[in-house]
């Protein structure tokens, strides 16, 4: 039977791999798959259990919804997220298989959580959740009202938040009570434990003035029962990660110098020991992307996970690398750095036994997510998730391509054709722009992109400046020069593939792109008519205004101030988009979700009533609750009618077909 074509609704079948877990002796993974349930217009998590010889436990089925497994230090107990009635706990099951148990009953978040050595108790990052009666009489209705009076109040997918900071709890596992053991005025987050259970390492700002001084965090120890709290002297600046080595020592961090730079740095990996002396900086002489900054459209953000050795003598860790997500390892002793495992692919999560044995949770461009076991220099495939999607459909193959940017700059891009496609005919080719600006498009599954090929649309990508894997310096090209240097690779690309590929149609292009990529959609047609078309999503159009993002308030910290300060007016009114709204003829849709708090809606508001007064071309599309993460997890069906009104619109400007949707 011939294959066909990615299709829109293959969002429904596609079977998602989230996390992975080794048991502590090495011989079992447990790890997640979630999947799009359409009828139910929800996402759905099951757990399972697979041995090294492939032979797979459904360990939890049915429509729930679970996350971050975690083994107990004796293997005989996996933990779990489980929400339900949007409350959400930690539950566990026997390793050996069995019923689920709850472990909590509470409400609030919970972040990320931990086994004590002793297999009787949980460390986690936890938010309390109280409710005011005054303001929010019946918890099951909307709050009358939001009194705000602190310059951060909002966050994107969150919403509003809560009075209530996280901290550090501890969890009895056979009685459920929890204690809060961590006190910081302004929260406590990222706990690690120590291998003999007697130190809590975890990340705090402890600044009066914290608003200001957002990226002056700190790094404290506690005892198991929060007792003898003490900060440990680092270089100040933004850091996470922490991680005990096995002797129980030192602690491992990812951070970078530098509390009052805003501009985009890469991180590395420190060390600090706990007994007295300086922290160091372990890969500081090499230039490493320390972080998955790889972006799809699978849901799956990136990780900066740390994970010794047994012997305490190297660290691994992911690094972001020309468009792969790959697993790297430092040696302590001798700051030697290696990559030991990744190629054309992003390895988006994984884990590490201490020894020799990794978990992994890779994708490719023709593959969404599988899980792979590494040992001894080999790997073996556990799983196939999409085996009976993949093998009714034709996913196209990228090509790569690399070629000279703004400033003879070597930049890399990939051109997605058709699938089955002749060198004869001509296609429409879609520009598409990754947002950030700082991450990178790469090796990895994109639906989307798969969408527009398969409707007969080649779809171009680059790594312009200001993209992550490539060096600092291109990354912090973008600095106070949004929409500059990009546009010179961007449009060079678009010459390039045009004029050497002859089956490009160049009268027949569409540029789109999200977030940053909406900005540089929405710069692009303001300063060139070359588009068919445009598709800007979640995007940002007056710089001016963009002080209502969530983090407004330390906007000005990256550029020269905020707008009001410093004669800054002009500065950012002459980076914003649509102060070339008179120059912008291409037909544009707009795509923008309500309660987007990164780029709020306003955003979108503001271009489309300016064009519309302009007799432009142009339409807008809102999406009723919905997030900055609307494409990637947003809610199924309006995921699905996205990707619709996309392609109804290219088949109309560049195909001249109208599609009813």
């Amino acid at each position: 039977m011939p294959k066909t074509s990615i299709k829109i609704d293959d969002l429904y079948k596609i079977k998602y791999l989230r996390n992975v877990t080794l048991s502590p002796d090495g011989k079992k993974i447990a790890y997640t798959v979630e999947w799009m349930d359409k009828e139910d217009n929800k996402y759905y998590t099951n757990l399972y259990v697979a041995n090294p010889n492939g032979k797979i436990r459904h360990f939890i089925r049915g429509k729930k919804s679970l996350s971050l497994p975690k083994w107990a230090p004796d293997g005989k107990t996996i933990a779990f997220l489980m929400t339900e009635k949007e409350k959400t706990n930690i539950g566990a099951i026997p390793a050996d298989g069995g019923e689920a148990y709850p472990i909590t009953d509470t409400e609030g978040s919970f972040g990320n959580y931990l086994w004590t050595p002793d297999n009787k108790g949980l460390i986690c990052e936890f938010t309390e959740k109280k409710v005011d009666p005054d303001q929010q009489p019946d918890k099951d209705k909307p709050p009358l009202y939001y009194r705000i009076t602190k310059p951060v109040y909002k966050l994107d997918n969150l919403g509003m938040l809560p009075s209530q900071r996280p901290h550090i709890w501890k969890i009895n596992t056979r009685s459920g009570e929890m204690r809060q053991i961590t006190f910081g005025p302004n929260g406590d987050a990222d706990p690690a434990i120590s291998r003999d259970g007697r130190k809590i390492a975890y990340i705090s700002n402890r600044q009066k003035d914290n608003y200001d001084k957002p990226l002056y965090l700190d790094l404290f120890i506690c005892g198991l029962d929060g007792r003898n709290e003490t900060r440990i002297p680092t270089p100040a600046g933004p850091k996470g990660r922490p991680a005990f080595s096995p002797d129980g020592r030192s602690v491992a961090y990812i951070a970078c110098e530098g509390p009052d730079d805003f501009s985009i740095r890469y991180d590395n990996i420190w060390s600090v020991p706990l007994g007295g002396g300086k922290a160091v900086n372990l890969t500081g002489k090499y230039e490493l992307c320390v972080g998955d900054q790889v972006i799809d459209d699978l849901g799956t953000h990136g990780h900066g996970m740390l994970k010794y050795d047994r012997q305490g003598a190297n660290i691994f860790f992911p690094v972001t690398e020309k468009g792969a997500a790959v697993i790297y390892r430092v040696e302590i002793a001798t700051r030697k750095v290696t990559r030991i495992m990744g190629d054309k692919e992003r390895i988006y999560t994984f884990d590490f036994d201490g020894q020799s044995t990794f978990a992994l949770a890779v994708s490719t461009p023709t593959n969404p997510g599988d899980l792979f076991l590494a040992a001894g220099g080999k790997r073996m495939r556990i799983t196939d998730l999409n085996r009976d999607l993949l093998s009714r459909r034709g996913v196209a193959q990228p090509e790569e391509f690399w070629f000279n940017g703004d400033k003879g700059d070597r930049v890399q891009g990939w051109l997605l054709n058709p699938p089955g496609f002749q060198k004869n005919k001509k296609y429409p080719l879609a520009v598409q722009i990754h947002g950030g600006p700082h991450t990178a498009y790469g090796y990895s599954f994109f639906h989307e992109f798969q969408v527009l090929a398969a409707n007969g649309i080649a779809v171009l990508y680059t790594n312009p400046h200001g993209s992550m894997g490539y060096s600092e310096k291109f990354a912090k090209a973008l600095h106070l020069r949004w929409g500059i240097p990009d546009s010179v690779d961007i449009l060079k690309a678009v010459k390039l593939l045009t004029s050497t590929r002859k089956y490009l149609n160049a009268k027949k292009m569409a540029v789109m792109g999200g977030s940053y990529g909406g900005f540089m959609t929405n710069w692009l047609i303001g300063h060139t008519n070359i588009f068919r078309a445009a598709v800007t999503m979640r995007s940002v159009v007056n710089m001016l205004s963009f002080i209502s993002t969530d983090f407004g308030y330390t906007l000005g910290r990256e550029f020269k101030g905020h707008w009001h300060e410093k004669n800054n007016f002009r500065f950012y009114w002459d980076m914003s988009p649509i102060k070339y709204a008179r120059s912008m003829k291409t037909p544009l849709l707009i795509l923008h979700s309500e309660q987007d708090h990164r780029c709020p809606i306003s955003q979108a508001e503001e271009l489309y009533i300016t064009l519309k007064t302009l007799k432009r071309d142009v339409e807008m599309v809102r999406f009723p609750a919905e997030s900055h993460e609307l494409s990637r997890h947003g809610t199924p069906r309006r995921r699905e009618k996205r990707l619709y009104f996309i392609r109804e619109f290219l088949n109309r400007h560049l195909k001249g077909i109208p599609v009813k949707i």
